[in-house]
């Protein structure tokens, strides 16, 4: 079983490309059903999906099924291959329905969302300036613990110009994906 280790603090690392990290999944030296990430060249493994997290996920998924607008697509939990050395998997990426889903970079991610529970603090303090880096142009981290959601817009090299936390309540609507894919917290709940 893999699990995570301390950092060796001053040694060298071997940083892995996501072809290195799919060979290694292909030839069974990491399980097929292993949650990583690649960041940097780094293998990240992803916390485990809760209860909450998961009831949340399905309902943006009920959803958006049947608001998205036909020029649009989104997809759940798929992988956003940024560059060689960096792979994602956010909860939800929402792109252009002329752009097929193998070839969508950070640009023509019009909206991402990551449902937090135990991953939190990652989502928070690392991805931010990974997606803004890449273009994506708006980022939502919702807590789901907390009920809250963390909208990070205008992105640039330095992470997001603007955040911004909306309560459940709050209806919150992407400003470069549809409109039609705007809901509040609250409204997950029915």
């Amino acid at each position: 079983m893999n699990a995570p280790v301390p950092l060796a603090e001053g040694l060298p690392r071997r940083r892995f490309t996501v072809a290195d990290v799919l060979r290694m999944v292909e030839v069974g030296l990491i399980r097929d059903d292993e949650r990583l990430e690649v960041l940097d060249g780094e293998l990240v493994p992803m916390s485990p999906k809760g209860s909450r997290h998961e009831a949340i996920k399905t309902r943006i998924n009920r959803l958006w099924g049947r608001t998205c607008p036909d020029d649009a697509d989104f997809a759940q939990e798929t992988g956003l291959y940024l560059t060689k050395t960096t792979y994602l998997e956010p909860d939800f990426i929402v792109f252009p329905r002329s752009i097929a889903l193998a070839d969508v970079k950070g640009p023509d991610v019009r909206l991402a969302v990551e449902v937090a529970d135990s991953s939190l603090d990652y989502d928070l303090r690392r991805k931010p300036a990974i997606y803004a880096s890449f273009g994506v142009r708006e980022l939502w981290v919702i807590d789901a613990a907390r009920r809250v959601t963390h909208l990070h817009r205008e992105p640039g090299g330095n992470g997001y110009a603007s955040v911004e936390i909306a309560n459940a309540a709050a209806r919150m609507q992407p400003v470069h994906a549809p409109a039609a894919l705007s809901f509040s917290l609250d409204d997950l709940r029915a």
